[in-house]
């Protein structure tokens, strides 16, 4: 099960982004944790015992917690600051339990603007490099251990080059996720445009077929009724005005704009279902009009036809809901399932009619998720309401 639906495709690829910079700087803070442990004991006269060792298992058990968190479930920047905040309050304490400034466990201030420069935008990155500065400054002043002055400068210069290697860095990531984020809009706002025009030309291909040639094959069947001997003729014609209806009502489902999304529907399964041969159920409350109601009730269509031309199945059961600032679609079928390799293939044929539906919900912001197992096949579609 997915979670609803409520963000464009360029917010949850930027989401995505940022969760992987979350897992990645909470690996790196064990290399935090280890390289303070290995500094106390490449010299080990200069630290408290007992204090250090506690405030290192502290932050070491801090480490694991941060790193399911967000295993778990992402976090915001905000959110991180509070974990950034903890480093430098946790290197500082022990370095400080190692002898202050000069000594090894504050190399670890140099990973601190790294791991910043994953996941803050360049002001937030600034802030991080000149609070590790001054961290430094802080343990630097209470050395117990006499430590050269240059020796201190020298580690000072090189931690403040960090960090400005490292605003340069969140710089260059941040103009890329704009430029991402405005690539995607294009592509979001060329889908829509693509959407509306198909709208556009099913509707005006719609009412052609039905203000002309259908009107005609009517005129047509009135005349051959007052001919006598006529009747097969009739009868084709008759079969052939329903058929063109049914063309029309594809094209257009005029009882879409009039009755809504669950009516429109289940006029659709139901004819689906009468061709096919499979029973079918449809569910679905007063749904109040969507903006993309026609994107739905398309998915809803293709759908039907793929279980009526693959499936073999006995039932089918449609349901929609709102939910959450969402509308679902769900189609459960009882059929031979998919085969997802089978699916592969077919797209390599050209057969894209799955593929297109995919790409039209997620061209909207919402999510396509398909479940199939050995008997059947569930599929739940989701899009903003």
């Amino acid at each position: 099960m997915t979670t609803p639906a409520t963000t464009t495709p360029a917010s949850r690829a930027l989401a995505t982004f940022e969760a992987e910079a979350s897992r990645t700087t909470s690996l790196l803070r064990f290399g935090l944790v280890g390289l303070v442990a290995l500094g106390a004991v490449l010299d080990p006269a200069r630290v408290e015992g007992p204090e250090f060792w506690s405030a290192t298992a502290v932050y070491a058990l801090f480490a694991v917690v941060w790193l399911a968190r967000v295993l778990r479930r992402p976090v915001s920047p905000r959110t991180g600051l509070v974990a950034t905040a903890v480093d430098l309050v946790a290197i500082t304490v022990l370095a400080l339990f190692a002898g202050g400034g000069g000594t090894l466990p504050t190399l670890a201030y140099v990973l601190v603007p790294v791991l910043a420069a994953f996941r803050y935008r360049p002001e937030l990155s600034a802030a991080v490099g000149v609070a590790t500065i001054l961290s430094f400054l802080v343990t630097a002043a209470v050395e117990r251990a006499p430590v050269a002055a240059t020796t201190l400068a020298a580690e000072a210069a090189v931690l403040a080059l960090v960090a400005v290697a490292t605003f340069l860095l969140a710089v260059v990531l941040a103009r890329r996720a704009d430029r991402i984020r405005a690539l995607l809009a294009d592509a979001d706002a060329l889908t829509a445009q693509v959407l509306d025009a198909e709208a556009r030309e099913r509707r005006r291909l719609a009412e052609e077929l039905h203000d002309h040639a259908l009107q005609t094959f009517i005129v047509a069947g009135q005349e051959l009724d007052e001919l006598p001997g006529a009747e097969a003729a009739d009868d084709a014609l008759r079969a052939g005005v329903r058929e063109l209806r049914e063309v029309v009502f594809a094209l257009h489902p005029y009882v879409l704009d009039e009755a809504g999304l669950v009516v429109a529907v289940r006029r659709v399964a139901e004819r689906t279902a009468e061709r096919a041969g499979f029973t079918v159920t449809v569910t679905g409350g007063d749904l109040d009009p969507s903006p993309h109601d026609r994107l739905l009730f398309g998915v809803a269509r293709e759908l039907l036809t793929n279980a009526a031309k693959h499936a073999a199945a006995d039932a089918v059961v449609v349901g929609m809901a709102d939910a959450d600032g969402t509308r679902t679609l769900e189609v459960t079928d009882d059929g031979v399932g998919l085969d997802r390799s089978v699916l592969g293939a077919r797209l390599a044929d050209g057969h894209i009619g799955l593929a297109s539906v995919r790409a039209r919900v997620e061209g909207v912001g919402g999510t396509f998720t398909v479940d199939t197992r050995e008997r059947g096949t569930r599929t739940v579609v989701r899009v903003p309401r």
